[in-house]
């Protein structure tokens, strides 16, 4: 079955609650930040993705990365009032940037539909 993107986000939403609450246990007081960059960062599942992260207390940085448009979802999800810092990259020169130190990748990204593409 191929899922529209509410039903990732839900699904995504679903998993980041039970993963933080696995490394907080397996943690125990030993919690420390992580960075996580999110590739594909400006698109449908990305945006929520990068929101997901913000919002998650494990994580002390992100990484919001796409070919265009990321300084302002970027700009967006750091107004979420949480302790992870925010930074936008776009562009291929920007790619190692957004990686470097990354804890852990998330790669929602893709390539859209042309016209007349469907999802069967």
């Amino acid at each position: 079955a191929v899922l529209g993107a509410a039903g990732a986000v839900t699904i995504m939403a679903a998993l980041l609650r039970a993963s933080s609450r696995t490394v907080s246990k397996a943690l125990g007081d030993q919690t420390r930040g992580y960075k996580v960059a999110v590739l594909g960062a400006a698109g449908g599942i990305g945006q929520p993705c990068g929101l997901l992260m913000k919002m998650n207390p494990l994580v002390t940085e992100l990484s919001l990365y796409d070919i265009a448009g990321t300084p302002g979802v970027a700009a967006d999800v750091s107004h979420v009032n949480t302790g992870a810092q925010v930074k936008g990259y776009a562009g291929d020169a920007e790619l190692g940037a957004a990686l470097k130190d990354a804890d852990v990748v998330i790669i929602p990204a893709g390539v859209p539909r042309k016209p007349g593409m469907t999802r069967d």
